[in-house]
Order: structure tokens, then C-alpha cells, then sequence
């Protein structure tokens, strides 16, 4: 990246560790010369100077006696841009966000950059929280409106957390890290505000990451089996592993509590890994008993992406000695963003191989349906969110029968997850859907107490 040096363009300086390196930090330029920062280049990435001005923007307004919002926006996919526009188009987007951010509001004064895609705001107000959630709310729209660059329009996602000033806080360290939490806790293109409860979610996280240490050398890891039903022959034809986790120290960790954290970790393409093993062994001595199922097993974001991926599962296939059309691999959409060449290269090779290939969550993700002209699917699979929706409104049955007549015309199989009562598993028969997964038909168990129907 080069340096903003244009005092029209942005207004901010930063320096970077060398061509295709992300910025180390951006600060806003005095207007009197030589107040600019300047950082030697000793390739070092700190946000030690945008921490000093949140300081000094912390004192300035705890003296006025006003309250404020310390905001860290997050701006989503430019990584992305970058990857397949090059950083010269990135770093328009980026004085974009910086131009809407410092011309949102009078109150709204951005502090700098903290990395990647991350931005640092301070919004003044004298009135109380409720102005302040409207200004913070302001922001987020203003920043992710869509962008019109030369070469074409962008997309820009942002996602804010903020923590208030003083009731939450009186130090920029401490107000910085409330908002980063908040942060967390937001869901993608919304805002959230600092809470305490979001304290004790990070001490059970740091919990979680210490106990996952070892974990799969020590063998806490378990799968268990959800049974998948033909509502026409009421038979079993495949079942979905799931993982679990019994730590000695936690006792029986839900999946949606530890996956997440082993994410962030970096340990899922292992485990993940392990998830595949464990379950093609499983479908292979099924098959050899005389009872084949289709095992589906689903994977993360980092295995798709993993160079070779491909290959284990080649070699997972031949070590357990499995029919690789008794696997089923599942990807969310959410998974298939970015590198959506090498994805597709990867995937289009497990079904070479005879493997088959699931969207799930179909709908609650990115819903682009270029996903389903660019990756062939063998199976869409409902989310429980449609399931649940079609024996309450109208629009729920919509949704589902679109879906349904979609998959028909492109020859793709339909499954409906989360099947609980009669009802629904009546109306989605009545719309042409016949494969269903739910504790209608099954609670998921470990592979011993599965019965064969």
C-alpha cells in the first residue's frame, strides 16, 4: 500500500511493511504541518498511536462531562478485494469508508485504523444512549452502502460494536476492549453494545480454548448419528454426523459453544479431519454388516481450503476401504465466498470421485443463487428456520416450495432439517418434499444405539 499523501484523499497517514502488506496503523493528520505520524520502518505492526489519540479523545470529552460511543467497525471482504482486485482497488475502498465515516455526523470523529478491516470511531452526543444508538446505527448504514469505484461497484459490509462512555467505562483501554466485545457479539451487518454478560462469555471462551488444548490426543472427542428418512418407504437412508466433545473439566461441551472457539483456535482442520476419518470408518463397517448408509459429514471453511484436501480424502476413502458414494460432504454458503475458483476446483474433484455434495443451511446464509450455477449440488438442504416457519405463515410455505421446485429443475435431492412434529413433516410432504431429518424421526446418537428402519 502507499501512503494517503493527498490531504483531499481521506486525510489519513499510514505506513506499510512493504507491497501487499496490511497497514500497520492510520491516524488522522493535523491540519498544521508535521503533526502527521510517522513510523520508522522497523516492520513492527503496533496501534499504539491510535490508542493514544482514542486517550486523548476520552479525556477531551470526559472533561466537557458528555457521553459518547467508542465504535470499532469492522468492515467485511476486504481481504477478498483485495485478493482478486489487487490492493490498489483496495486502498480506494478503504479511503471510501474513511471519507463516509468522517462525514456521517457532526459527533462522528474516527480515531484510526487497528488493522485489516477494522476501524476505530468516537461519536459525541449530549444527549443520552438512545441518540447515541441512533448515531451509531446512522454510521453503520452510511458505511454499508454499496460503492461505486470506476471499475465497477463493491459491496461493503459492516458490522459495529460500541461500548458507552462513561456509564461502561473510563479509560480508552478498557472502553476499547468493551467495544471489541461487543463486536463479537454482533451478528454480520448489525451493531451491538457492550454488556456484562459479554465479560463472562469471554471468560468461559478463554475456558474453553485452555480445555480444548490436547483434547484429541486425549480422546474427549465423540460422533454421534442423526438419522435422514424417505417419508415415502419410512426408511433410514443415510445419517448426519455430529460432533461432540466430554471434557473431564467441563463435562458435556454443547457444539455450537466449543466449535467456534476451535475455529478461532486453528484446530478445526485437524479435528475436522478427524470428523471425516471417524465417520467414513463408521459407514464402512456399516456397509460391510449389510446395512449401507450415506454418512454426511460436514466441513469447515479451513479444510476446503487447505491445499490437499482433495487427496485426504481420496486417501480417507481407501484406508477405510469405503464406497464413496456412502459419503456425503456438507458445505455452508457462507463457506464458499472468496476463493470461489479454488473451492469450486476442489469440490467438482470430490464428485469426480463419486462423493457427493451438500449445501446446507440453504437460504439463511448469503443466498446468492450464482452459487448453485457455479458449484453442482446433489442435495439442498432446508434449514430448520423454513422448517419451523411453514406450519405458522404463508410466507414459510413460499419459501419452501420455491426451494423445493428449484432443486426439481436443477435434478438436485431436498432434504428438511429440523423436522419436529407431525405438522410440519405433513406440509412439507404436501409440497413435494419427502426426505427429512429431526427429532420426529430420531435424536442424534451415538452409532451403537442406532436402530436400522
Amino acid at each position: 500500500m502507499k501512503p494517503a499523501d493527498d490531504p483531499d484523499s481521506g486525510c489519513l497517514d499510514y505506513w506499510s511493511g512493504g507491497l501487499g502488506a496490511e497497514p500497520t496503523t492510520i491516524v488522522r493528520r493535523d491540519e498544521k504541518p508535521g503533526n502527521g505520524l510517522v513510523i520508522g520502518n522497523t516492520g513492527l505492526a503496533t496501534t499504539l498511536p491510535v490508542r493514544m489519540g482514542l486517550s486523548e479523545a476520552v479525556s477531551a470529552t470526559l472533561a466537557k462531562g458528555r457521553t459518547a460511543a467508542i465504535v470499532v467497525l469492522k468492515i467485511g471482504g476486504l481481504a477478498q478485494i483485495n485478493h482478486w482486485n489487487g490492493y490498489e482497488i483496495g486502498d480506494q475502498v478503504i479511503a471510501a469508508v474513511v471519507r463516509r465515516i468522517e462525514t456521517c455526523c457532526q459527533g462522528c470523529r474516527l480515531i484510526g485504523r487497528l488493522g485489516g478491516g477494522h476501524f476505530l470511531v468516537v461519536i459525541d452526543c449530549q444527549g443520552q444512549q438512545d441518540g447515541l444508538d441512533r448515531e451509531v446505527k446512522q454510521l453503520l448504514t452510511r458505511v454499508s452502502a454499496s460503492l461505486e469505484l470506476p471499475n465497477g461497484a463493491y459491496f461493503i459490509n459492516g458490522t459495529a460494536g460500541a461500548s458507552l462512555m462513561p456509564d461502561q467505562g473510563e479509560s480508552a483501554d478498557q472502553l476499547l476492549r468493551n467495544a471489541e466485545l461487543a463486536l463479537r457479539s454482533a451478528r454480520v451487518g448489525c451493531y451491538a453494545w457492550y454488556t456484562p454478560e459479554l465479560q463472562v462469555s469471554l471468560a468461559s471462551e478463554v475456558e474453553i480454548r485452555s480445555a480444548l488444548v490436547g483434547a484429541l490426543e486425549r480422546e474427549e472427542f465423540f460422533l454421534v448419528y442423526q438419522p435422514q428418512v424417505c417419508t415415502i418407504t419410512e426408511k433410514v437412508f443415510g445419517v448426519e454426523a455430529l460432533l461432540r466433545w466430554q471434557s473431564p473439566t467441563l463435562g458435556l461441551v454443547p457444539p455450537d459453544r466449543f466449535i467456534p472457539v476451535a475455529e478461532s483456535a486453528g484446530l478445526m482442520p485437524e479435528l475436522g479431519d478427524w470428523v471425516l476419518r471417524q465417520g467414513c470408518c463408521q459407514a464402512s463397517h456399516w456397509s460391510r454388516s449389510g446395512h449401507p448408509l450415506r454418512v454426511a459429514v460436514n466441513i469447515s471453511a479451513a479444510q476446503l481450503e487447505e491445499a490437499g484436501f482433495e487427496a485426504r480424502v481420496r486417501e480417507i476413502l481407501s484406508e477405510c476401504e469405503l464406497d464413496p458414494s456412502l459419503l456425503e460432504i456438507e458445505v455452508t454458503e457462507s463457506m464458499l465466498v472468496g476463493l470461489i475458483e479454488d473451492n469450486q476446483n476442489t469440490l467438482q474433484s470430490l464428485r469426480k470421485l463419486g462423493v457427493t455434495l451438500a449445501l446446507d443451511d440453504f437460504g439463511t446464509g448469503y443466498s446468492n443463487l450464482a452459487y448453485l450455477r457455479n458449484f453442482v449440488f446433489d442435495t439442498l438442504k432446508i434449514d430448520r428456520l423454513f422448517t419451523s416457519a411453514i406450519t405458522r405463515e404463508n410466507a414459510g410455505d413460499v419459501l419452501v416450495r420455491a426451494i423445493i421446485a428449484m432443486g426439481a429443475e436443477l435434478g438436485q435431492e431436498i432434504l428438511a432439517e429440523g423436522v419436529e412434529t407431525l405438522e410440519e413433516k405433513q406440509v412439507l410432504q404436501k409440497l413435494g418434499c419427502s426426505r427429512m431429518q429431526g427429532y420426529l424421526f430420531g435424536r442424534p446418537v451415538p452409532a451403537s444405539e442406532l436402530e436400522h428402519g
